[in-house]
């Protein structure tokens, strides 16, 4: 008997060896809280009250892993499923129904040149937004509310460049953004290429993105570029965020959009705030515009757990419906919202 837990004692602790080397971690973040929405621009849909999941940022369970090939050459994987506390069920945060990981599934090769990924990844659009939103694309004070943006992308090939003097560039093409590529003759994929160059250098962060979306067979494709720029002066983080959508439709509407926003580090926090327009025109018409202001506090609790407040309304202008949503809830067409929760990163 002896001999045979030693030797199931050794067994463990090869598998362990085993499993260290492999190089694989496990992370994800843990988001849960109250929220509540009022006026809604269906007047005859009352204010909504209810416990939430990932206000502030998605939840989620991700494996990486990374293997040195020597020579400064790696290569590696990342797999991210979200889920809500809520309900206990799993989440696709955008995928198509039924997908596992969801988030972000792909495979990729580093060195000295820089790092290329293949699959389900961030957009480059995706980065630049949310390094100019003091929210960071969570909460209700979220900059997307108002400042549409395509997140993920199936299918999707990324380069991106190492840095030469805080310049870098990455670019990124999907021949369809969502699901399998289909025959040329389905007119079904959406097929999406972006470039952006970044610049870093101390207090300073800029970056810019250009996308171009063609659905086949549309006739046409709609075009996106933004814009964002911070600066950390150590009391606060001033950030600038425009950009323009063009072609949104067979019509040529277009819609500009930008965003003023603030960080501030006060204690074991920091407060946020912003302010947003939109307004979208058809030709030399204006058809409609929107505006958002937003104000947060994040109290850091310890380097992993935080909780956090924010509020957020939106003013709507005639021929408008733009909502508050968060990290994980669509806005459900109310204008106002409000968030309190605690989120955990492991």
């Amino acid at each position: 008997m002896q001999k045979k837990i030693i030797a199931l004692a050794v067994a463990g602790l090869m598998s362990g060896a085993a499993f260290a080397q492999s190089n694989v971690t496990i992370s994800g973040v843990v988001d849960m809280g109250y929220s509540y929405r009022s006026e809604n621009v269906n007047s005859a849909i009352s204010s909504r009250k209810g416990i939430d999941t990932g206000m502030q940022s998605g939840n989620r369970i991700q494996f990486a892993g990374v293997e040195d090939l020597g020579g400064g050459l790696k290569a590696g994987f990342v797999l991210e499923q979200g889920f809500a506390v809520d309900t206990g069920a799993f989440g696709a945060n955008g995928a198509a129904a039924g997908v596992g990981f969801g988030r972000q599934a792909y495979m990729y090769m580093s060195g000295k040149f820089g790092r290329v990924a293949f699959g389900r990844q961030y957009t480059p659009q995706f980065f630049v937004i949310a390094a100019s939103d003091p929210f960071g694309l969570g909460t209700v004070g979220q900059a997307n509310n108002l400042y549409a943006l395509t997140p993920r992308a199936d299918n999707m090939a990324t380069y991106a460049s190492p840095s030469f003097g805080g310049f870098g560039i990455v670019v990124g093409y999907t021949a369809n953004v969502n699901n399998n590529e289909a025959a040329g003759s389905a007119n079904t994929n959406t097929r999406i290429y972006a470039i952006s160059p970044t610049y870093k250098n101390g207090p300073i962060l800029a970056g810019f993105n250009y996308q171009n979306a063609r659905l086949d067979g549309a006739g046409f494709a709609s075009k996106a570029w933004d814009l964002g720029v911070s600066y950390n002066l150590g009391v606060a983080k001033l950030s600038v965020l425009v950009g323009r959508d063009t072609d949104l439709n067979a019509a040529g509407q277009d819609r500009a959009k930008w965003l003023l926003g603030v960080h501030a580090p006060v204690g074991a926090g920091a407060l946020m705030a912003s302010y947003g327009e939109v307004k979208t025109e058809t030709g030399s018409t204006v058809n409609n515009k929107a505006n958002q202001w937003a104000f947060g506090y994040q109290h850091n609790l310890s380097k992993r757990t935080n909780a956090y407040v924010a509020y957020a309304n939106i003013d709507n202008k005639v021929g408008t419906a733009f909502s508050v949503g968060d990290g994980s809830n669509a806005g459900g067409g109310y204008e106002s919202g409000f968030n309190i929760g605690l989120r955990h990163m492991f």
